[in-house]
């Protein structure tokens, strides 16, 4: 049967890309590899907006994620931590585990943070050291106002770091890392990137180097500082998946950075509105652009969703945590065109009517087509 992978993470990998990382590999101390690595460096520079420093380390977004804690923080600092979601969630989580204080602004999931709260915590607070927030939170596909945290950040609390985990928004969503005061920006290879997982990107600020020059915490593989210092990594780098994110980078800047953008906001579009023409309600408040969040109909579990739609070979996601059985994910960043939109809600709608939802039974493919065609 063919698969068709419709999860926010991993993502389905291009055959360009596919075939970049099946070359002959090749050694991570020689200067062919040393100018692939400063030529993705720059690219990944490019598509994350930003002029700071970029490393890449070989690990998951939650080792990037760590990195943002462990290299900033000091035992005893206090830092808010945005919790809209599970990865909201491990925020606070990793800031705990260094001994740091987490000042935590718990929200309804598939609500968004206020910049007004935020204000108010650090107001309060006093002495606070690190913002740490999703742009996208993956778990219910809600985007955060990270353009107006950032700037008033930027007017009002200065000093303060400014973390954001843009793992499902970054190459799906324009994220304005340096113009919205973003000190951390961090994405993941197997998202937008289109890429296997096992890479981690940061962007690193002037202000946040400076920060992370005076910690006193410990950490040994998460060196951001002495990332930055190697030519090629300063422990073995993924060298294939670098590969990889080289032919990745180039592919999304070949495209266009606005017309990236564009391509998703469209997809997004079609998705959102093709559920609600099918009577269907969405999760978040604020959705993003790389993924939809479904809750799932009444007496019908989205586990028994999942599964009924895996028999037609079409994954998706389920709900994360107390959401498990009540939503259900339908991913469109990175490797997603028009057709995948349209097979998709076809194969739900299918899926639905023989699970006894009849509703608006043929609604949400033509909602859907009656976007693309437009646009």
């Amino acid at each position: 049967m063919k698969r068709y992978l419709m999860t926010p993470g991993p993502t389905p990998i291009p055959e360009k890309i596919t075939l970049s990382m099946a070359m002959p590999i090749i050694h991570h101390r020689t200067d062919e590899f040393k100018g692939i690595f400063k030529e993705t460096v720059d690219l990944a520079k490019e598509v994350m907006q930003t002029k700071n420093d970029v490393i890449i380390f070989a690990s998951s977004g939650s080792g990037a994620m760590e990195a943002a804690v462990s290299n900033v923080l000091n035992k005893g600092d206090k830092a808010i931590t945005v919790n809209a979601g599970k990865f909201g969630e491990r925020w606070g989580k990793i800031v705990k585990a260094f001994g740091a204080e987490a000042i935590e602004l718990t929200y309804e999931y598939g609500d968004y943070a206020k910049v007004e709260d935020i204000e108010k915590s650090i107001k309060n607070s006093k002495n606070v050291k690190a913002v740490y927030i999703q742009a996208s939170e993956t778990s219910t596909g809600t985007f955060h106002p990270i353009d107006e945290i950032g700037l008033m950040l930027k007017k009002k609390y200065p000093e303060v770091v400014f973390v954001v985990d843009g793992i499902t928004a970054y190459g799906a969503i324009d994220v304005k890392t340096d113009d919205w005061n973003i000190d951390i920006g961090i994405t993941g290879s197997q998202k937008a990137l289109m890429l296997p997982p096992g890479l981690a990107l940061l962007s690193v600020s002037e202000k946040a180097k400076n920060v992370i020059s005076k910690n006193k915490n410990n950490y040994f593989y998460f060196d951001i500082l002495g990332e930055i210092g190697a030519k090629a990594g300063k422990f073995t780098p993924a060298v294939s998946l670098v590969i990889g994110l080289n032919a990745s980078l180039k592919m999304i800047l070949d495209e266009g950075l606005d017309n990236v953008f564009k391509r998703h906001e469209i997809l997004a579009k079609a998705t959102r509105e093709a559920v609600i023409a099918l009577g269907l309600e969405l999760l978040s408040k604020r959705p993003a652009n790389s993924l939809t969040a479904i809750k799932s109909p009444l007496n019908i579990s989205s586990t028994n969703i999942i599964l009924k739609m895996k028999e037609y070979g079409v994954d998706i996601s389920n709900g994360q945590g107390y959401l498990n059985g009540k939503i259900f994910r339908i991913a469109h960043l990175g490797y997603f065109y028009k057709p995948d939109i349209l097979m998709c809600i076809s194969v739900l709608e299918m899926v639905l009517k023989k699970m006894g939802y009849s509703a608006n039974f043929g609604e949400g493919i033509k909602r859907a087509m009656g976007i693309l065609l437009d646009e």
